[in-house]
């Protein structure tokens, strides 16, 4: 595989688990009952979604297009999140920790492929490290969040 093919592959990959990430969190935002929940995934979709926009635009620089096939991983987990989530009562509780763990899944391929050839490459290192930050962050808020849950319900 050579260097652009390379570069290709792995932009394709955080493409799709950004766009992933938009449209499990606009799922989440319907299924939750908590209005405030409600209200920060749907901030959440909204940032993937220009999050999504300027990996494409970025692609775009290289000459590739942004392939909008589903990746399986993605299909995957939203799979696994629809199941979980009809299987445990659809509890806001769940959802969010979905949402959590898809979203540890995200970091974990940010890291994988900032420590590959991309690595050398600092622009677009540079780069990459935004929507890795901000998934980051909402990481924080997320498990934040979670055990605050636990917090206030010991039972759960």
């Amino acid at each position: 595989m050579d260097y652009s093919e390379n570069y290709n592959k792995q932009l394709q990959r955080l493409y799709r688990i950004l766009q992933d990430g938009h449209k499990g969190y606009t799922e989440a935002a319907e299924h939750v009952k908590s209005p405030d929940l409600k209200i920060l995934f749907e901030k959440i979709a909204s940032e993937r979604a220009v999050l999504v926009n300027q990996m494409g635009a970025k692609m775009a620089e290289f000459g590739y297009t942004p392939d909008d096939h589903e990746d399986a991983l993605g299909a995957l987990h939203r799979g696994w999140m629809n199941l979980k989530a009809s299987l445990t009562s659809n509890t806001d509780q769940n959802i969010l920790e979905s949402c959590r763990n898809a979203d540890q899944a995200a970091l974990d391929a940010f890291d994988d492929v900032l420590q590959g050839e991309i690595l050398y490459d600092t622009a677009l290192k540079s780069f990459l490290m935004e929507p890795r930050l901000k998934i980051n962050e909402t990481f924080l808020e997320l498990d934040k969040r979670y055990f605050d849950m636990f917090k206030k319900d010991p039972s759960l």
